[in-house]
């Protein structure tokens, strides 16, 4: 085991957090790598979240809390714990997620090793009672704009944080997402294969709370536009590659006819994101990737499959993909 000793912020924000806010304190402090900060920043909870996080602090002068006179949503918190941190490496958690032992030291040394400023992680993905559902594989760093390929087991250093100016405190629920995306055009991401976090599924949680409430979705959606909106106007994209794009973050049905008319120019649009960090060829390989899913999904006709075998052989018949998967679709869209 190497031996290092940087400091390392771990930034916790709470919001009414008491039912799993002790398990998640207490996964921070069975870390094997003992120099670290906690700042707890407290949302103005109504719960016991405030006394849990003091009961803690009053045992380990390694934890701060921080108590917000207002509720001022994730976004804000994950700034104002930010501004409190004195690491050069940060990373940040939910109070219902869990950090496994080895969690800091393995990205740590991950990060060193490989000359990286943001290193992330697999994770499990866990229910409400701790039992594991499956095991979520992050990345490749390449297809980050087809989704947040990076998840929630990651460590960067704080300049990354200090010239990225932050979290998009209008962004929220999409905080992260933003944050990914503006850190790949400037910083380089490293993808550890280990599995080092538990990230928890739960009726309570705010992932849950944008399925269950039309207001929340609505305004998810809204948020989602203008992120790409942004995007778009930033790399001056076509029209339809922003549609494109944000289709398939909302998980909607993509028009491939649409697609197949604009190829070109959607994949000269997807490569000025990042044509000096990025592997162009895996950039396009995640393209055709959300594509083969929407084709197997929500369009088994013949007169796609027409268009697919004219037009781009690539999204039926690539290497990588499922040859039995392949012939399956092509049966049921000539039968269908």
């Amino acid at each position: 085991m190497r031996r290092f000793n940087y400091l390392i912020s771990i930034v916790l924000p709470v919001h009414n957090g008491e039912t799993f806010l002790e398990v998640a304190i207490r996964s921070i402090l069975n870390q094997t790598y003992s120099n670290f900060e906690l700042i707890i920043v407290d949302d103005f909870s109504k719960d016991n979240s405030v006394s849990i996080a003091n009961k803690f602090a009053e045992k380990d002068n390694r934890i701060k809390v921080i108590l917000n006179n207002e509720n001022k949503k994730l976004p804000a918190s994950l700034n104002i714990g930010h501004r409190y941190a004195k690491g050069d490496f940060i990373t940040w958690t939910s109070d219902d997620n869990i950090l496994k032992p080895n969690f800091l030291y393995c990205l740590i040394d991950s990060l060193l090793k490989n000359q990286a400023d943001i290193v992330y992680s697999n994770y499990d993905i866990i229910n409400e009672n701790g039992n594991l559902k499956r095991i979520h594989r992050t990345g490749p760093t390449e297809h980050i704009l087809f989704g947040n390929k990076i998840g929630a087991s990651f460590l960067y250093k704080k300049e990354v944080y200090q010239e990225l100016q932050g979290y998009d405190e209008t962004l929220f629920l999409l905080e992260d997402y933003d944050f990914w995306l503006r850190a790949s055009t400037k910083f380089i991401f490293y993808h550890l294969d280990a599995n080092l976090y538990q990230y928890r599924l739960h009726t309570g949680s705010l992932t849950s709370g944008i399925q269950c409430n039309d207001e929340k979705k609505t305004t998810h959606e809204k948020r989602v536009l203008e992120l790409f909106k942004n995007i778009t106007k930033e790399f001056s994209w076509n029209t339809a590659t922003h549609n494109l794009l944000t289709e398939n973050f909302l998980g909607k049905k993509i028009d491939l006819s649409n697609y197949l008319e604009w190829k070109e120019e959607i994949k000269k649009d997807v490569l000025k994101f990042n044509p000096k960090r990025f592997d162009e060829t895996k950039v396009i390989f995640g393209l055709q990737l959300l594509l083969r899913n929407q084709l197997m999904t929500t369009n088994y006709n013949f007169k796609t499959l027409f268009q697919v075998l004219k037009k781009e052989r690539a999204l039926l018949f690539h290497p990588s993909f499922s040859k039995k998967t392949t012939v399956n679709y092509i049966l049921k869209s000539i039968f269908h």
